[in-house]
This record gives C-alpha cells, structure tokens and sequence, in this order.
C-alpha cells in the first residue's frame, strides 16, 4: 500500500515523463507496479504512470530485436522472436524471475532496475550483444554491460529506461544458461550464461557471466579472453575458470555462502560454456 503518494501522473509523451519525475519529490516510475506496491516506501510521494506511452512492443526486425521497457516478462517468453533468440535463453531466464502471475504484471525494465545480485535476466543480457536506451531526458544509448556498472547512479538521477535492443549474430552461434536454486523453477541462487559465435572451427567470440557470486551479475572478461580462439575442451574451461573466478567477491546470505555461491559458479560456467560450444559446433 502507498499510503503517502501525494501526486499521480499519467503522461502521453516520454520526455513528459521524464521531467515530472525528475522535477517531482520522491518521484518513481511506474511500469507493472509490482515491485514498487510490494515494497510500499512511506517515502514515496509522487507517481509516474508509464502505461499510457508507447513502450510495451516487441519488435523483431533483420539486425536486431527491441523490446520496449513496459513489455512483460511473460510477453518475452510468448514472442515467438524473444522465444527463440539465442537457443532460446532470453525466455528460460525471463521464466526464472518470477511466478506466471507475477510475469504477467512485471516489466523488462522494472527488472532490470531492481535486480538483484542473480537476476537471470540481467546475467542473460550480460552475454549478448544488447544495448539500453534510456531518457534523462536526452536519449542515450549505452552497451548493456556499462548499463549493469552504472544502474545506481542512473536511478538517483531518476532515467527513464525505454527499451532494450539486442542484435543478431552474423555467424554461426550458440548459448547455453545454467541455474542451481532451492527448487527446479525457484529464482536462481547462482546462475550462469555463456555466447558463443564460430568461425573457421574456432570461438570467435565468446561471452561469459555468472550472477549470484558478486555484488551484481559479472562478465568474465579474463576467462572469455583465455578462451577466445581456442578449441574448447574441458581441461580449457577448467583452466581458465581458475582465472575467471578471481573476478568474483562472493558473499554469504540464508540462501548460500560465499563457498558455496562460488563453487556453484564454477560448475555452473563450466556447464554453460560447454554447452554452448557443443551446441555451436552441432549447429
């Protein structure tokens, strides 16, 4: 319940949006609202309704997919292009944020802007080639990875994230995401995902992150730079996880300690980057 908002917008344009929240006390935006209700700050005050303003299509189109900031997250999983995306990882995650009745009201942008150290979403998004738009109120267009380093700092300042743009691989790909948690369908306690493009026989690129073993889901730079060129075997991806992990400051909390989170981490890449190379040299 919020039972100290003083001031309800429902704008029709987005740079509207924009600055009645930066120009307002206390201001949140609001998408699918489930969040922000479950959390019932007494400190909010004032309400941005983003439900009239074109921002809720998934779009596929030749380079890339967008998908707009107050899409649902069941949205992304019946797609047919977010379905199918990258062996289909972006609606495996999407299916581990949330219950059905929670997707259907949570927003791809009001997940991003709370998520959590093992979002799966975010960890997914980390490994392809995505990018975010967001208002402040000029638009800016940022890599997703610079997006996850700076979220903080752009939500003090109160931007409006629009939309997520992912581009298509131009060559042979592959991806693979991995999960351990409490339950089958739970929320992720450590999850990983790997990317992997071939040329010539050989991973041409490969991105890899793991969420639930830092302060927020990480791309292993080091491990994706050891492992970049080289035909992949187990003995490889072991080899360079010793690396890889050194990135990484687990933390303990009632769902894991730090041990475990990283020694979940370990095998969950090792699973995913596999994978995905199987995969790719299968596709």
């Amino acid at each position: 319940m919020l039972r100290n908002v003083k001031t309800y917008y429902r704008p029709t344009r987005i740079e509207e949006a924009v600055i009645l929240a930066q120009s307002s006390p206390n201001a949140v935006y609001l998408g699918g609202g489930a969040w922000t209700v479950a959390q019932g700050s007494t400190q909010l005050e004032t309400v941005v309704d983003l439900q009239s303003l074109p921002l809720n299509e998934i779009k596929g189109e030749l380079e890339g997919i967008q998908i707009g900031a107050t899409a649902t997250l069941q949205g992304i999983i019946d797609h047919p292009d977010t379905c199918a995306f990258a062996d289909g990882i972006l609606a495996q995650a999407a299916m581990y944020t949330q219950s059905r009745n929670l997707r259907e009201q949570g927003t791809l942008g009001g997940t991003l802007i709370v998520a959590g150290p093992a979002d799966p979403l975010t960890t997914v998004l980390l490994v392809l080639d995505s990018e975010v738009h967001y208002l402040d109120p000029a638009l800016h267009k940022v890599p997703f990875t610079s997006f996850v380093a700076y979220r903080d700092r752009l939500i003090n300042t109160r931007v409006l994230v629009t939309q997520v743009y992912i581009k298509r691989p131009k060559r042979r790909h592959a991806a693979a995401f991995e999960v351990v948690g409490r339950s089958p369908k739970d929320k992720p306690i450590v999850c990983a995902a790997a990317y992997i493009t071939v040329e010539e026989g050989l991973p041409a690129e490969i991105c890899i992150a793991v969420g639930g073993a830092d302060a927020r889901p990480a791309r292993l730079h080091k491990m994706e730079h050891l492992l970049k060129r080289q035909l992949l075997t187990e003995e490889k991806v072991v080899q360079a996880l010793t690396v890889g992990l050194t990135q990484l400051t687990p933390f303990d909390d009632f769902r894991g300690s730090a041990e475990y989170r990283l020694a979940m981490a370990e095998v969950l890449v090792r699973r995913a980057v596999l994978g995905a190379w199987e995969r790719a040299r299968r596709a």
